[in-house]
Order: C-alpha cells, then structure tokens, then sequence
C-alpha cells in the first residue's frame, strides 16, 4: 500500500493528467490507449528527466491494463535469422486460421493470422503475419541498400504486433510422420533460438453429437483430452485432410475450429484454397536443437518476465536530474501455454 500511495504521489506531482487517468477511474483499454498519447505527446525537461522511472511506474501499475493472458511485455526480433529457404513441396489445400479474433471479420482484432499448408508429402503451419512481415522486410532492404537500420515491422500485424508471442514466432513442419517445430525466441534473446522433433502426435477423439456450419461446410465436434488441456473442435469430413491448426489432427476430415475448454486459445478458420503454391523449409541458421519441454521452459520464462531475461534495470533520477540504474527490473506477466505435459 505504502508504495502504491508513493507511486500516487509521483504521478500527481509529476504526471497530473496521467494520475488522474490511472487512479481517478476504473481504467478501461480505451483510456490506456489516451494515457499512451498522453505519455508520447508530452515535451520539454520534465519528461526527459522522469522518462525511465514513469516507464517503470506505469508497467509496475498498468500490468493488469495491457498484459493480456496470452502477451506480456517482449519486444519481437528484428530478424528471426532464418536462413536460406528451399522449395521442398507444393501445397494441394491451404488454410488460414485466426488466433484469438474478437472479431473474425477483422484481421486488425487478431493475435496472429496463421496458415497451415497442406503438401503432397510436407506440410507446414505458420503465422502468416510474421512471414509477410519478413518478406516485406526483405523487400525493403533491397529497395534501401544504405540504410543502417531496418523497421521492425512492415504490413499488417493484428493487435499487439510489437509484442512477441510463443504461437506466433514458431514454424512447424509434419514430414513422414514427424512433427519438427522450429522457435524464434525474442528481441535480445536469439541465442536461445531452438527447434526439435518428435513423432506426430495422434490425440484420442470422442465423437460428439454436435454439428455447426463454417465456411459452408457442415462440420461435427470432436473433443478429447491432451497434455493437460480438454479440447473442443469442429471438423469436416468434406475435407479428407487428418489435419488442424498448430498440433491437431487425427480426425476424418479437417479440423476448422478448435478451442481449449479453458477459452485460452481459439483457432478459426477464415478461408480455404484449393492451390497449387511452394512450400518453403528454411535453414533456420544458429538454431540449437534441445528437447521440447526445454524448449517450452524458455518460452514460458520469457514470455513470463522478458525484462529478467534480457537483464534490464530499475532506474530512477538523482537531485541532478541523472537516471541512475538500480535493482533488476522484474514485471511478471501470466502466461497460460497450450502444453502443460
């Protein structure tokens, strides 16, 4: 309490307009996003003197306001060091699946828009948003060869963008039945990048005697139990793919919707083609291989404290006006991963 009154202080003395937005109401996402702007438009030599400390105020009190269950505070790579790419299939189904929509007719309200590619012998799941984002990167530095910095981002993100997230920063390949997934870990810790394999996994089904339509196919639930999460999804028998989004399949027909019991994770699909197009399998250079629960224990660390991680500090501002770094910073942020075994 004693701190919390302190950080009250602070705020009201130094950051008025930001006090009364953080503590004068119940705050709602909408205000967080004026106390951004307010935060980026204010000048002059109070907030150069104070910027660090109110950074470190604000994520220590606005936690609860933008750290969602599924992001916390991670800033994406700038690059995920792929590598060199080879063509080693051709698609016969392509599916895009939606993570997480509050809106599925709004690509801007997604965590991630991902694509599941469906080849003669390969198949691979990725975030589109992330591999769109790479190509245009690439498309940029050829178009600016001087240029001594790259932008981060470039072309749509859906919400949070700028915030790395496990689910999206991971490819996965299903070959002979194998399943190998190769993770790029965030801004700062890239020396952890790792993949590894494991035999593809077959869940056990309960057929239910449920049915919806989606994208105008008649799909039936399904639902089963698998390591540590129950899960609920729909599929087609139309479709004779044994496949899914992310890990899932097994099933007589694809899996269109998929969803945990605990509403954690949903997966939707949102459009189906029926092409012919390359499926690309990189090199992903420096990548460590390492078992997936190692593999997991760093994504759920990072995702869990990043500033830890990547050895980030506390600071605050001496009597004359210098930003003096402290303690460790640590910001923890709830993370619920889809594997619990």
């Amino acid at each position: 309490m004693k701190a919390k009154a302190t950080i009250r202080r602070f705020l009201w003395r130094h950051f008025p307009d930001a006090h009364a937005v953080l503590f004068g109401n119940h705050v709602n996402n909408e205000e967080a996003g004026e106390l951004v702007k307010l935060i980026n438009t204010n000048q002059g030599s109070k907030m150069k003197g104070h910027a660090v400390i109110l950074f470190v105020v604000l994520a220590a009190v606005c936690s609860g306001v933008w750290a969602q269950r599924k992001q916390g505070y991670a800033c994406i790579p700038i690059s995920r060091n792929q590598g060199k790419g080879t063509i080693v299939d051709n698609t016969r189904l392509r599916i895009w699946y939606a993570l997480n929509a509050d809106s599925i007719g709004d690509t801007d309200t997604y965590i991630d828009l991902q694509r599941l590619d469906v080849g003669d012998s390969i198949s691979k799941y990725y975030s589109w948003f992330i591999s769109n984002n790479d190509s245009l990167q690439e498309d940029w530095k050829k178009k600016n060869p001087g240029a001594q910095t790259i932008p981060w981002w470039v072309g749509p993100g859906g919400k949070k963008k700028d915030n790395w997230f496990p689910y999206e920063y991971a490819d996965i390949y299903i070959s002979r039945g194998t399943l190998t997934e190769y993770a790029c870990m965030p801004h700062g810790l890239g020396r952890y990048n790792g993949w590894y394999s494991e035999p593809y996994p077959q869940q056990q089904w309960t057929m239910e005697s449920r049915f919806q339509t989606i994208l105008g196919y008649d799909c039936q639930q399904a639902t089963c139990h698998w390591r540590g999460r129950d899960y609920v999804v729909w599929f087609t028998p139309a479709i004779p793919a044994r496949m899914g989004p992310w890990k899932l399949g097994g099933l007589p027909g694809l899996i269109l919707k998929a969803q945990d019991t605990d509403s954690l994770y949903t997966f939707e699909a949102v459009k189906i083609e029926k092409s012919r197009q390359p499926i690309v399998r990189y090199a992903y250079d420096g990548y460590t291989k390492m078992s997936r629960r190692e593999l997991q224990k760093h994504q759920q660390a990072y995702a869990e404290n990043w500033f830890k991680a990547v050895g980030y500090q506390k600071a605050h501002v001496d009597a004359s006006g210098n930003v003096v770094p402290d303690e460790p910073l640590f910001i923890h942020t709830d993370f619920y991963p889809l594997e619990l075994e």
